[in-house]
C-alpha cells in the first residue's frame, strides 16, 4: 500500500480530515467505499471531522501519517495548487486525543498560512504568491495599484508607498516589499533588445538581448521560451501578447526593444492554441508520475496514442492505468509481464473494490499498449472484463430546473445553463460552441467534434432566440458563443459547473447536480413527453441505444400509473368496509 497523509483542512464552511497520496486506484475504491468525497480545489479526499472517520482511515490504513505541519504545495498530482490553504502547528490535528470534541473557533488567517512568498520585481510592479483564500484576494483587487496576472499567475503590486503600505495591512506583514519605488528619474541600465523574424517558422521570433544576466533572466520567466544555441537568441511566439509582455517586463529597466519584425508578422494565432497547450501539459505530468527507466515505455504510450488523435481525457484516462500497471509490477519492462501475472494484478484490484468502471479502463490500458504500442495485434490476450454496476443518474424535475435558471442574474451564466439543458449539451459542448454553429434559420445547432470525434445535429429552442441574439450584441464575441478570461479563447469547463455549484446553492436543493444533470434531465422529460426513444438517442449523441434507454428507468409518467399490490389491497379492504 503506498504512504497515506491525513491532516486536518477547512472546507465547505467546516473542518474535514484531508486525506493526500500519489494518485492509486486501489486507495482511491477504499475511500469511495467509506464515504470520502473528492476536493478539486484542495486537490485531495476528504472525510467529516470524526472520530469515527478517523478510526476507519486508520482500520484500512494501518501506516497512514498525520502531519503535524503542513508543507504539502504538490499534492495528489504534483501540481501546485493555489486553493489550499496549509494548516499552521497551532492548529495541529491532534487526532487520537481532541477528535472527540469537533466543534473549533476558525482561527485567524496569518502570514504563515498565507505562505507569502516574494518574487523578483517586473517593470513597475512587486510580484508575489500566496496560498489562495478569498476575503484576502478580494481585499487586495479592491486597492488600486494591485492586480492579479493570469499569465505569471501571481499579484502585480505597483512600486509606490502608499500600495506598499494598503497591500501589507490587508496581508498582516510589514516590510515585505522592501523600500524600491518606481520613480521616473531612475538611473538606466543601457542595453538594447532586437526582435527579428525565424525565418525557418514565421511563427516564432528571435530575440537577441544584451549580456546581462538579469535580462536574461527575466526571459527564462516566458513559459513558452526556448533557447537557440545555433543563433544565440531566444524564441517566442510571434504573437501580440507576448510583444506586450516585452515591454512589461522592461518598460523601467531602461532596455531598449528594438522591433525589426516586417508589418503584419505578429499574429495571435500562433499562440499554441487550447488543445496543444493541454496535451503538452497533460504529457509533462504523466512523465513526471514515472522514475526515468520507465518513462521509455510511458512515452511510447503517449506518442501512439497522440499519433491516433486521443484526447488529451482519453490519454490522462489509459496512461493513468497504464502507470498503475508498471507501478504494481515495480517499472519492468511490460514485455517481460506474462498473462497470468496481468490477470492476477487485475484480480487484485477488484478484491479490493476497485469500481467497474476503472477496471474497464485498467483493462482498455493494459490492452491498448500490448496491441497498438507493441504491435502484438494477434497476440492471445484475453483479459477478464469486470461486471459494470447499472446506476441511474440522478435527475432533476421541471420545477427545479426552473428554481435554478431563475437564481441566475448574470445573462451569460443563465444562457449557458438554458442551452445546456435545451439541447441536452455536455458541458465540453457549451464552452465549444461558436456563432457559426447556430443555424438561426433552420433552428438547430450544429455540434462539431463532440465525444468520439462525432457531429451531430440538435434542436436550438425557439425561447432563447431572442436571448441569444441580445446576448451576442451586448458581448460582441468573434468565435466563440461563450468565451472566457481572454478574447477568443473559450470559457472554462470549470467555470461553467462552478456557475452551476452557485446556482444550486442558492435554490438550496439537496440533490447532488452537475451541469450534467441538465443534460439527463433534458432526456428524461422529453422521454416522459412522450417522444420516441431514437430521436432522444440522436439529440443525445448516443452510438448505442442501450445507452438511452437508462432514462426509461427514471420516467416517472409510466410509473405514477402504477399501483403497488399492496395499495390495492388496501384499497379493496378500505372498500369493503365502506359496503359493510
Amino acid at each position: 500500500m503506498k504512504r497515506i497523509q491525513i491532516e486536518k483542512i477547512f472546507h465547505h464552511n467546516a473542518y474535514r480530515i484531508g486525506v493526500f497520496f500519489d494518485k492509486d486506484f486501489e486507495v482511491i475504491a477504499i475511500l469511495k467505499r467509506i464515504g470520502a468525497t473528492y476536493s478539486g480545489s484542495r486537490r485531495c479526499w476528504y472525510l467529516d471531522y470524526s472520530k469515527a472517520s478517523y478510526h476507519k482511515l486508520r482500520f484500512h490504513f494501518p501506516d497512514l501519517v498525520v502531519v503535524t505541519e503542513s508543507s504539502n504545495t504538490t499534492l495528489v498530482t504534483g501540481i501546485n495548487n493555489r486553493d489550499l490553504s496549509p494548516i499552521a502547528s497551532s492548529s495541529v490535528l491532534q487526532l487520537d486525543s481532541t477528535l472527540s470534541n469537533p466543534e473549533h473557533k476558525q482561527t485567524q488567517i496569518t502570514s504563515e498560512k498565507l505562505k507569502l512568498q516574494l518574487l523578483p520585481s517586473i517593470g513597475k510592479y512587486w510580484v508575489f504568491k500566496m496560498h489562495f483564500h478569498h476575503e484576502i484576494s478580494k481585499q487586495l483587487l479592491k486597492i488600486k495599484g494591485v492586480y492579479w496576472n493570469g499569465n505569471y499567475k501571481s499579484y502585480m503590486v505597483f512600486r509606490n508607498e502608499t500600495v506598499k503600505q494598503h497591500v501589507e495591512a490587508v496581508l498582516g506583514v510589514g516590510s515585505f516589499f522592501g523600500s524600491d519605488y518606481f520613480t521616473k528619474d531612475l538611473l538606466p541600465v543601457k542595453g538594447k533588445i532586437k526582435i527579428l523574424p525565424h525565418t525557418e517558422a514565421t511563427s516564432w521570433m528571435e530575440v537577441y538581448v544584451p549580456k546581462l544576466v538579469a535580462v536574461h533572466e527575466k526571459l527564462k520567466r516566458f513559459s513558452l521560451a526556448r533557447f537557440s544555441k545555433s543563433k544565440n537568441c531566444y524564441l517566442l511566439p510571434a504573437a501580440p501578447i507576448v510583444m506586450d509582455s516585452l515591454h512589461l517586463q522592461f518598460e523601467s529597466t531602461g532596455i531598449d526593444i528594438e522591433n525589426l519584425l516586417p508589418k503584419n508578422y505578429l499574429d495571435k494565432r500562433n499562440l499554441p492554441n487550447k488543445k496543444q497547450l493541454d496535451l503538452s501539459k497533460t504529457k509533462k505530468s504523466l512523465l513526471d508520475m514515472v522514475p526515468v527507466q520507465a518513462q521509455t515505455y510511458l512515452s511510447s504510450m503517449i506518442d501512439t496514442l497522440l499519433a491516433l488523435n486521443y484526447s488529451s481525457s482519453t490519454l490522462r484516462t489509459y496512461c493513468g492505468a497504464f502507470i498503475q500497471f508498471l507501478r504494481y509490477f515495480e517499472f519492468r519492462n511490460p514485455e517481460s509481464i506474462n498473462r497470468e501475472e496481468i490477470i492476477r494484478f487485475l484480480g487484485s484490484l477488484m478484491e479490493r473494490g476497485l469500481s467497474a468502471t476503472s477496471g474497464h479502463s485498467m483493462v482498455n490500458g493494459v490492452q491498448f499498449y500490448y496491441q497498438q504500442v507493441l504491435g502484438k495485434v494477434d497476440y492471445s490476450f484475453v483479459l477478464p472484463r469486470p461486471k459494470k454496476e447499472k446506476k441511474l443518474p440522478v435527475v432533476l424535475t421541471m420545477e427545479e430546473c426552473l428554481q435554478i435558471f431563475k437564481v441566475v442574474d448574470n445573462p451569460k451564466h443563465k444562457l449557458l445553463l438554458l442551452i445546456g439543458y435545451g439541447a441536452g449539451l455536455r458541458v465540453s459542448e457549451i464552452v465549444s460552441l461558436k456563432w457559426s454553429d447556430i443555424l438561426f434559420e433552420e433552428q438547430k445547432i450544429h455540434i462539431k467534434n463532440a465525444k468520439g470525434k462525432k457531429d451531430r445535429m440538435v434542436m436550438l429552442p425557439y425561447s432563447i432566440v431572442t436571448s441569444l441574439q441580445l446576448y451576442r450584441e451586448l458581448y460582441k464575441g468573434k468565435h466563440y458563443v461563450f468565451e472566457g478570461q481572454f478574447a477568443g479563447e473559450p470559457y472554462s469547463t470549470g467555470s461553467v459547473q462552478q456557475v452551476m455549484r452557485n446556482a444550486l446553492k442558492l435554490t438550496g436543493l439537496e440533490k447532488k447536480a452537475t451541469v450534467h444533470t441538465l443534460r439527463h434531465s433534458f432526456a428524461t422529460h422529453l422521454l416522459e413527453n412522450g417522444t420516441d426513444i431514437r430521436y432522444i438517442q440522436q439529440f443525445l449523441g448516443h452510438s448505442s441505444i442501450k445507452t438511452t434507454t437508462i432514462y426509461t428507468h427514471l420516467t416517472k409518467t409510466a410509473v405514477d400509473k402504477i399501483q403497488s399490490p399492496l395499495d390495492r389491497m388496501v384499497d379493496l379492504k378500505s372498500k369493503k368496509k365502506l359496503e359493510e
